[in-house]
């Protein structure tokens, strides 16, 4: 009877106890603010304000690689990843990836299209993939062209434009633009608009209310009397019509357009250098740095141009393509100088400031 009892006991006492709750995991809020730095090995922090760089951020939050990361992008709070088959939405204070959906099979870049959807560009099937923010899914398919690459993309306030880059063959080009609709009114739509033909090999597009494309040309490092001089082209963004166009005497393999904070100049890599141009007025190519980048990003930031003063200048971040491409070098176009150097574990793949 006494054994009865215990048993009686025990079982009140293990009914009478609340189940017990496992606390969510706690991230450390290590990042926000900065410079993140994509690499082949994947996402690097370097804190602008202390100096520090912090490496291979996502493998140490997440406890998983990114593999064969492609582009980083940001919108509202959050940064969005790229890697050739997978799209990451991932806190930029804690870098904990919150979802990622998969289902590409080359994917290159992103960009948000209204009512929470993303458009990622998939140039191994030739079209752009729409997410769904709510649903975390892939949700249409947009065709760019037949066997064609689109790799870079903006949106407008209600149009996406898409660029077909062409393939590393020579003689494999192509020259469109390509526009979809994203709403009519309060309507979500992914309706093609049409393409819009400009030069050879589009390799970097801009919106800064009409519609900028640089075209790289034909760039053959074997057999240079191939090479066609790259090309700069504006379209506007409502009427698709081009608005001027510009072949870029004695420059080749233009890639990697970029503007400064106040969109008064371009900044573009070639195969000898990075190039500068106004935004208005006549396009007046100028060399800024005579190194070779695959990689280019501005940012406006304080300096000390004497011991008891300080200002503000445009920096550029670009790495050496041809000796260092693992080293990113931060130069300060007021002073004309090198002021930094940041030494990343593999080749640098795309920059951005959050």
């Amino acid at each position: 009877m006494k054994k009865i009892f215990l048993l009686l006991s025990a079982s009140f006492l293990l009914m009478a106890c609340p189940p017990e709750t496992i606390d969510p995991p706690v991230y450390n809020k290590d990042y926000g603010d900065g410079l993140y730095i994509l690499t082949e090995n994947g996402v690097n922090f370097y804190d602008l304000s202390k100096d520090t760089l912090k490496e291979d951020i996502f493998t140490t939050v997440n406890s998983s690689s990114l593999i064969n990361p492609s582009s980083m992008n940001t919108y509202g709070n959050k940064i969005y990843l790229v890697t050739a088959n997978t799209f990451y939405s991932v806190d930029p204070e804690t870098f904990y990836s919150e979802f990622s959906v998969g289902g590409f099979t080359n994917a290159q870049q992103s960009e948000y299209a209204k009512f929470d959807r993303f458009y990622v560009t998939d140039k191994g099937e030739s079209e752009i993939k729409v997410v769904d923010m709510d649903t975390r899914s892939v949700i249409a398919h947009i065709k760019t062209g037949e066997s064609v690459n689109p790799t870079g993309i903006v949106v407008n306030w209600g149009r996406s434009f898409v660029i077909n880059s062409g393939s590393d063959d020579i003689t494999d080009y192509d020259s469109t633009l390509v526009a979809v609709d994203l709403k009519d009114g309060v309507i979500p739509l992914n309706d093609f608009v049409g393409n819009v033909i400009i030069g050879k090999n589009p390799s970097s597009v801009f919106n800064d209310g009409n519609i900028v494309v640089l075209c790289r040309g034909i760039y053959d490092e074997t057999n240079p009397a191939n090479n066609e001089e790259s090309s700069y082209h504006r379209i506007g963004s409502g009427s698709l019509n081009v608005l001027s166009s510009s072949t870029l005497s004695n420059i080749y393999n233009a890639d990697n357009l970029c503007a400064n904070s106040s969109v008064s100049k371009f900044y573009f890599t070639t195969s000898d250098g990075v190039y500068q141009i106004n935004t208005s007025g006549g396009l007046n190519p100028i060399q800024v740095i005579p190194m070779v980048s695959d990689v280019l990003l501005t940012n406006m930031e304080q300096y000390n141009p004497t011991d008891t003063t300080t200002s503000y200048t445009n920096m550029l971040y670009l790495n050496d393509a041809l000796n260092n491409p693992n080293t990113l070098y931060k130069y300060n176009e007021s002073l004309s100088l090198f002021v930094d150097t940041i030494q990343l574990n593999a080749d640098i793949i795309d920059l951005l400031i959050y």
